[in-house]
């Protein structure tokens, strides 16, 4: 019925008989208004519901999968006793601990020759000599090992130091070369 209204020259009353002059004008006028309000309101409905789904948090959000990586050093690589090494993220962004609970953050720490690939979701890396701890949202440091084969993981955790699981880890192993 609207279509009938929006394409046709003649206007119709509520009582189903034709209106004539200005009185079909406005009512025409009236239909179309109404008619476009209802499209301007679904169309904004629609977008806004599009942008709601679109930001997403970076837990859920499209693109790269979540991930920690060596920027400069790679599993099976050779290095000296010291060496400096760069640490990634990606789907989180980089926050110091200092600054409190924040979703999507997180900062960064190494296990030296730990006993897993990883620490487990949840729970709290601890503060000794086999874990260095990067609460300031650092993304580069040096090590120093002796020579030998070593096993080195990155892991991110949260602002209290609680880990983010096998998703936010990486374990790759050196070979520190004799001086």
């Amino acid at each position: 019925m609207l279509a009938l209204l929006t394409n046709s020259a003649t206007a119709f009353t509520l009582g189903g008989a034709p209106a004539q002059g200005n009185s079909a004008r406005v009512q025409r006028h009236t239909a179309v208004t109404s008619l476009n309000s209802r499209r301007q309101f679904l169309g904004t409905s629609a977008a806004a519901v599009a942008a709601t789904l679109a930001a997403a948090p970076p837990t859920y959000a499209a693109g790269p999968k979540n991930s920690v990586s060596f920027s400069n050093v790679k599993d099976g690589d050779t290095v000296p006793s010291i060496f400096t090494y760069k640490l990634e993220v990606t789907g989180y962004e980089l926050s110091p601990a200092a600054d409190g609970p924040k979703p999507g953050t997180g900062h960064h720490h190494l296990v030296i020759d730990g006993p897993t690939a990883f620490v487990a979701k949840g729970e709290v890396i601890p503060m000794d000599a086999t874990h260095k701890h990067y609460g300031k949202a650092q993304t580069e440091g040096a090590l120093e090992l002796e020579p030998g084969k070593h096993k080195i993981t990155m892991q991110l955790a949260n602002h209290l130091h609680e880990s983010y699981g096998k998703e936010f880890a990486k374990t790759i192993t050196v070979t520190v070369k004799d001086a």
